[in-house]
């Protein structure tokens, strides 16, 4: 992946400590590099996933903030079946991304099923061209500054402030 470099003025006050991970910009900075490099601040962050809270709270700031549609197929007593639970989201281009995203994943799995066919080297070299292919997707498709906020009802484009 290539390494991203933000403006000279932007770094003022980041020194290499940053770089060597002895600490890490504050918000604010992370913001100005953000904005100079024309991406969203989200990109730097570490979620650290490992809770059903955590899960969960994210699930639910994006129910809050886009608008997200949740489907459960019910018993015959009126309840949701819990391994029936699927999540979309009412904005179409973020659905059609997934999709893209999908089969890309459909692409690895087949080959992890397959892994008998190959030699051991064929099916490392494989599955890391295909690790990395996926991983060129997830960069393209996050390349769009359209705006799905809740509220957003024709086509709008994020700016970042330069």
């Amino acid at each position: 992946m290539a390494e991203i470099q933000a403006p000279p003025e932007v770094m003022r006050g980041c020194d290499a400590d940053h770089e060597y991970e002895i600490r890490n910009p504050k918000p604010d900075q992370l913001l100005k590099i953000a904005n100079e490099l024309g991406i969203s601040i989200n990109i730097f962050m570490d979620f650290d996933i490992e809770t059903v809270f955590d899960v969960l709270s994210l699930l639910f700031k994006l129910d809050d903030q886009i608008d997200m549609k949740f489907e459960a197929d019910k018993d015959d007593d009126g309840n949701f079946k819990p391994a029936t639970v699927k999540l979309s989201f009412k904005n179409k281009l973020i659905n059609k991304k997934l999709c893209t995203y999908m089969k890309d994943l459909e692409i690895r799995e087949n080959m992890l099923n397959a892994k008998d066919e190959y030699s051991e080297e064929e099916y490392t070299d494989s599955l890391q061209h295909i690790n990395e292919n996926i991983e060129e997707i997830k960069q393209h498709l996050l390349d769009d500054n359209m705006v799905v906020k809740k509220g957003t009802d024709r086509l709008t484009v994020k700016n970042y402030p330069n």
